[in-house]
């Protein structure tokens, strides 16, 4: 097996590459300021540092690879096989909601950041069909659950 050479990889490629990473870097950017700041407005006692900064990197990251597969699913999977994944998707999002219903209207509120945030950086996301508009909202959705989870344990360290 050969080793990877960049010298003999295509410069178009790798200039592809560092646009995407720009545009990673300022989702993430912009995203940690806008559900950062909901998080300091709803939990003022929480302070920043690096396991918060941390776990919003992570809900970051989830929700824009979650945006790219959607509209990569959107485009390539058929019918069927998109309505079946909402449906796992429902099983899935109900089991994790339906232990986690306490800051319900905390959970909504940065849910409903991160969503504007998600589509201000990939437009793409309006020409979804209805299944892929219901996938969307039920990966992201789980998405917050985690975040809520790993929340709400950072602030009982701080009370």
């Amino acid at each position: 097996m050969e080793r990877f050479d960049s010298n003999n990889f295509r410069p178009d490629l790798i200039s592809e590459f560092q646009k995407l990473d720009h545009i990673l870097e300022a989702f993430q950017n912009q995203f940690n300021v806008e559900v950062l700041n909901v998080v300091k407005e709803l939990f003022p006692h929480l302070v920043y540092n690096e396991e918060l900064e941390t776990l919003a990197m992570t809900y970051a990251n989830q929700i824009f690879n979650t945006a790219d597969s959607i509209v990569d699913k959107d485009s390539n999977y058929s019918q069927e096989r998109l309505a079946d994944e909402v449906q796992n998707m429902n099983r899935v999002v109900r089991n994790y909601s339906e232990a986690k219903t306490d800051n319900r209207e905390v959970a909504d509120r940065i849910h409903q950041k991160a969503k504007e945030v998600m589509v201000n950086f990939n437009p793409n996301l309006m020409d979804l069909s209805a299944d892929g508009f219901r996938l969307l909202e039920k990966y992201t959705l789980m998405y917050n659950v985690f975040f809520m989870e790993g929340l709400l344990v950072l602030t009982q360290k701080v009370d």
